[in-house]
């Protein structure tokens, strides 16, 4: 049989880029294909010229054998070609059947709509994919991996032969996940070809069977996703081995800089005490839920501290509030980075600025446009921001660059102590590779770091010492010299 899809030699250039060169891959029915690489590598721009979005300048496409062009998104709609991007493109105040049949509802002659039709056929692509809600439900009530699992359905309801799948679990638990992994499989066994491109890659190795690497704008190359490494994944993404991602510090361990002793914040965690040396990175690590991000958010001020003491530097404070966090010295990049780090709309020059607005400001009150450009352009030069400049909105630039608006934001108060949640969730691997340099080189400025991350080759390539919490409590520590995967989920799983 003839494969089901072909993308052979695409070349797309922009005004001064070259997006693709030659780009060729292919996809058999029932198989998911892994397609990974850094921001910029030209996995967005192929998927656009699959979906219509975009013509290519050269190279052919081809669907079970045939030559195909897709003119606009309407034509591979209609040839059974869904993307589902990783911003949901659902209609919120619409019910979830309305949704799914989105510009094909079932009408009668009159034009009305069918809507016992339309319920019934939604029921049975909702049990396709694993969801029992009912199809009148609005999706505005629906959780994110509820909203995903619509998508799907709705895919299916245009008889998807080939679904593209753009980051899907960024915004997922990892229970939600496991529940879009299920459904992954179930599409698989009905003999749909689906494309998964992820920054994660511990999920591109149990869900995909092969996987593609692009790296600036060329496939380098494909291989059975058992044929892969983590490290060798990682080396073909960036050109470079996975021994680079965390380059040796160089930093003199000094005093602590934080202390904290017996810290709770009502039901969320009880007892937690460590501390934090100039020069250091601590990592925390753990599984979800258990008070890493709410120990972070009560140090600095985001959420009450019910017991404890907090001293910095040997003195003991009382930080009731961000600002009194910024006062003392303390600057945190939360997890969320979207819903807390940035506001989206603002350009670049207006985030960074955002946390001192006292020292961009005449008396007080009135902004200094002036100082805040030098500001800005001084972060930008220093954490290496691509964009074309300060006034751009923080939401046109790359996750990675987002990333760095945010820990630019952070690192204008001047702190001496840092907390960092999840600092490099979403981000590609050359972005990330930048954090970590960032990171080790306000260890050797003498800051204190406090990092926590779920990603186990982070949580041991950057950390001088582990704290593992479990349930609200600290479970235990790992000295460097006793770093394995094994000892971290022993304590995280079992205390």
């Amino acid at each position: 049989m003839p494969r089901l899809l072909e993308m052979l030699g695409i070349t797309k250039a922009f005004p001064g880029v070259k997006a693709l060169s030659e780009v060729s891959i292919f996809l058999d029915r029932g198989e998911v294909l892994g397609i990974v690489g850094e921001n910029g590598a030209g996995k967005s721009t192929l998927m656009k010229i699959l979906a219509g979005v975009f013509p290519a300048d050269a190279g052919e496409l081809r669907l079970d054998g045939e030559h195909f062009l897709p003119r606009n998104p309407r034509s591979s709609l209609d040839a059974g070609i869904i993307v589902i991007h990783q911003e949901l493109s659902l209609v919120p105040d619409r019910s979830v059947a309305e949704n799914i049949f989105l510009g094909h509802l079932p009408r009668t002659k009159l034009g009305t709509v069918r809507r016992r039709q339309l319920h019934d056929d939604a029921r049975q692509l909702l049990a396709r994919v694993g969801l029992a809600i009912p199809p009148q439900t609005r999706v505005r009530h629906l959780g994110i991996a509820q909203q995903q699992l619509v998508e799907i359905a709705r895919a299916l309801s245009r008889e998807a032969r080939v679904i593209v799948m753009d980051e899907p679990t960024a915004t997922l638990t990892s229970a939600e996940q496991q529940i879009l992994f299920a459904t992954i499989r179930t599409l698989r066994d009905a003999q749909v070809g689906l494309v998964f491109i992820s920054h994660h890659l511990e999920e591109v190795f149990e869900i995909c069977d092969r996987v593609t690497v692009l790296r600036d704008g060329n496939a380098v190359e494909t291989r059975g996703a058992s044929e892969w490494t983590e490290a060798s994944l990682i080396q073909a993404m960036v050109n470079r081995p996975i021994e680079a991602l965390f380059p040796p510090r160089h930093a003199m361990v000094g005093e602590v800089l934080l202390a904290v002793e017996g810290l709770g914040s009502g039901e969320r965690f009880q007892d937690v005490s460590f501390e934090v040396r100039s020069g250091e990175v601590v990592g925390i690590g753990g599984l979800i839920g258990a008070g890493r991000t709410e120990v972070l958010k009560t140090i600095y001020g985001a959420l009450p501290m019910t017991d404890g003491v907090v001293r910095v530097q040997s003195r003991n404070v009382r930080i009731r509030s961000p600002r009194d966090a910024i006062g003392a010295g303390v600057a945190l990049v939360p997890e969320d980075r979207k819903g807390e780090g940035l506001v989206m709309p603002f350009p670049i020059r207006s985030n960074v600025a955002m946390s001192t607005l006292t020292r961009v400001s005449w008396l007080r009150c009135i902004l200094a446009q002036g100082r805040i450009d030098r500001l800005a352009d001084q972060a930008v030069q220093d954490l290496r921001i691509r964009t074309p400049g300060i006034r751009q909105p923080v939401q046109s630039l790359s996750g990675g660059n987002q990333q760095k608006v945010v820990l630019a934001r952070a690192l204008t108060t001047h702190p001496r102590i840092i907390l960092l949640d999840e600092p490099t969730r979403g981000i590609d691997v050359g972005a990330k590779i930048e954090v970590y340099r960032l990171i080790n080189g306000l260890a050797e400025q003498g800051a204190a770091v406090l990092v926590v991350t779920s990603d186990m080759i982070e949580l041991l390539g950057m950390s001088d010492r582990i704290l593992v919490m479990r349930a609200g409590r600290i479970a235990g520590a790992v000295a460097r010299n006793e770093f394995s995967q094994e000892r971290v989920m022993q304590l995280a799983a079992l205390g």
